[in-house]
């Protein structure tokens, strides 16, 4: 019996890549190289980027679709 996948939010999958960079933080933190306070906040921004990026494209591609 197959079931049909209902594909996550952006929202929930920018959060997840959020924790990931926290959690990644967090084991750097007791390593011998911790990130920066600046690399910290570089890696969020990138994050950030992306997911707006993709939300443009998706907005995008929308209108195509009911055009």
């Amino acid at each position: 019996m197959a079931t049909v996948i209902e594909p996550r939010p952006l929202a929930d999958l920018e959060q997840d890549a959020l924790a990931r960079i926290e959690a990644e933080m967090a084991r750097r933190a007791r390593g011998v190289k911790p990130w920066t306070t600046t690399e910290y906040v570089q890696r969020i921004e990138r994050v950030h980027a992306h997911y707006e990026q993709r939300r443009q494209w998706l907005r995008t591609h929308e209108q195509e679709a009911t055009a």
